[in-house]
C-alpha cells in the first residue's frame, strides 16, 4: 500500500463515517453546555444577592421600628421613675407627720396631713400641666 492509499483510507474513515462531523458537533455542544452552566450560575448568584438584599431590608425596617419603640418606652420609663420618686417623697412626709401624732393633737395632725397631700397634688398638677410629667 502506498502513501496515497493510506491517506485516502484515513480521509475516507474521517470524512465518510462522520467522525469529524461528530467531533465538531460534540465540541460545539460542550461549549454550549458550558455557556448555559455559567449563565445558570450567574442567575443563581443574582438571585442570592436579591434575596440577601430583601432580607437586609426586612431586618433594617425591624431595627428602625424597634429603635422607635425603645425610645418611646424609655420616655415612659423616665416619666414613671419621676412619678415613683414623687410618691416616695410624699410617703416619707406622711410617715414623718404620722410619727408626730399624739392623742392630744390627732385632729390637727390629720388636718395637716390632708393639707400636705392636697398641696403636693396641686403642685404636681401645675407642673404636670406645663411639662407633661404626669402619667
Amino acid at each position: 500500500m502506498g502513501i496515497f492509499e493510506i491517506l485516502s483510507l484515513i480521509l475516507n474513515v474521517l470524512l465518510g463515517t462522520g467522525f469529524l462531523v461528530t467531533f465538531v458537533t460534540l465540541k460545539s455542544a460542550k461549549l454550549e453546555a458550558a455557556a448555559k452552566a455559567e449563565k445558570a450560575v450567574a442567575e443563581v448568584k443574582s438571585s442570592e444577592i436579591q434575596n440577601v438584599e430583601a432580607a437586609i431590608k426586612i431586618w433594617r425596617d425591624m431595627a428602625e421600628s424597634m429603635a422607635t419603640q425603645n425610645s418611646e418606652i424609655m420616655n415612659e420609663v423616665e416619666k414613671l421613675r419621676m412619678e415613683v420618686n414623687r410618691l416616695r417623697l410624699m410617703n416619707n412626709k406622711i410617715v414623718r407627720l404620722l410619727d408626730r401624732i399624739t392623742p392630744e393633737n390627732m385632729s390637727q395632725m390629720v388636718q395637716k396631713i390632708k393639707e400636705e397631700i392636697d398641696a403636693e397634688e396641686a403642685f404636681h398638677n401645675n407642673i404636670g400641666d406645663s411639662t407633661d410629667c404626669r402619667v
